[in-house]
């Protein structure tokens, strides 16, 4: 765990030294963990039975505990850099940590285990080895979303892609309302520079001079889907306009945020109802949206925006819903997430979601339950 000191912390058995405070005595309260590098490099913590493993935003993995899954030699009592990728360029982008057992992802979506395992013909459980994947796996390994460790045995959950993701590889896909090309590819100018951080016009021009077709579709598909195919090459494209370990710090939600009612770089307005109890007419309030998005996630938006005149910059909402529904709505349609506060009647927001899914004809394959497991409070 972690304070507001920015410090790490850990308590509880520690007779295989997994704490890593140094020692191997048991901790009964928190006790600060000494590192080699800031809390803040940290990208995930995974532990099990005698194990505890810390995963670093450059690639890099430290662990401390038994030896059993270690294969250090001896047992650890503090963290230290795993030996096996400790002086090679391989750069790690997944753990887990089961019973027995330890799993390693790299960036090349190579898979290594350590510990008790019943996919490979080692009888050495210390020893750490590749596990023979094939084609078909490496493919799906590159758009994963959870790996965990169950036992001594390794399950992967290759969860599908979140439906704002679906969403927008099919807009990618169809180019909707598309207003500029790279190298006679359909693209959306806003969504491009929000999430390189350059203009359109500047990343256009270095990738049609430096870029393959191939490796410019691998880098629309991490714009729009936040996946990388050829993590490497992409990797070094994005490093050429200042983007850094983008899997771990450039997220897809967090850039459509930047989008969410934004004056600025909308290109329509959607004017709603706003029904004020003290107020005995009603008022109109107007958003501000990006005609591409909403088209890429609903139906009924899409139909209406082929549809429009051309000039037409903003159109009535006709579904009768409340102002705060269809901000709900948008945030959601934007991010995957419901943004509630303390003051949300969240009943009330439930009823009038009820029939909106279909209404507005969102992805068919989104479930009531999953929009409100995603619940935000902010």
């Amino acid at each position: 765990m972690t304070k507001t000191d920015g410090k790490l912390y850990g308590f509880g058995l520690n007779e295989e030294g997994q704490l890593g405070l140094g020692h191997k005595n048991d901790a009964l309260t928190p006790t600060q963990i000494k590192l080699e590098f800031p809390v803040e490099e940290i990208s995930k913590i995974s532990f099990s039975y005698e194990l505890t493993s810390i995963l670093t935003k450059d690639g890099k993995l430290h662990v401390t505990g038994t030896n059993s899954i270690t294969g250090f030699g001896s047992d650890l009592s503090e963290f230290t850099q795993y030996p096996q990728f400790k002086n090679n360029n391989t750069i790690i982008k997944e753990i887990a940590c089961g019973y027995h057992l330890f799993v390693i992802v790299t960036q090349d979506n190579e898979i290594w285990v350590q510990g008790l395992f019943n996919g490979t013909d080692s009888d050495n459980s210390s020893v750490i080895r590749k596990i023979q994947t094939g084609n078909n796996l490496t493919t799906e390994l590159s758009s994963y979303n959870q790996m965990k460790c169950c036992d001594r045995d390794l399950i992967f959950f290759f969860e599908s892609n979140s439906y704002l993701t679906q969403d927008l590889e099919n807009l990618l896909k169809n180019g909707y309302f598309s207003d500029c090309n790279i190298q006679n590819i359909p693209v959306h100018k806003i969504l491009i520079e929000t999430r390189i951080g350059k203009s359109f016009d500047l990343i256009k021009k270095y990738l049609e001079s430096n870029c393959k077709l191939n490796e410019i579709q691998d880098l629309l598909k991490w714009i729009y889907c936040d996946q990388m195919i050829n993590f490497k090459r992409t990797n070094e494209i994005l490093n050429h306009f200042g983007i850094q370990n983008a899997q771990k710090t450039k997220l897809l939600q967090n850039d459509l945020k930047k989008l969410l009612f934004d004056e600025q770089t909308s290109d329509f307005k959607l004017v709603v109802k706003n029904e004020e109890e003290d107020d005995e007419e009603e008022e109109e309030e107007e958003l501000y949206i990006h005609k591409f998005i909403l088209a890429a996630r609903s139906g009924l938006f899409l139909n209406m925006f082929q549809n429009i005149e051309e000039n037409l910059q903003k159109v009535k909402d006709y579904s009768g819903k409340s102002l705060e529904t269809i901000e709900l709505l948008i945030s959601f349609l934007y991010t995957d997430e419901l943004p509630i506060t303390a003051d949300t009647d969240q009943e009330f927001i439930k009823e009038e979601f009820e029939d909106i899914v279909e209404y507005y004809q969102l992805n068919p394959r989104i479930p009531m339950m999953d929009i409100f497991e995603k619940c935000s409070q902010i």
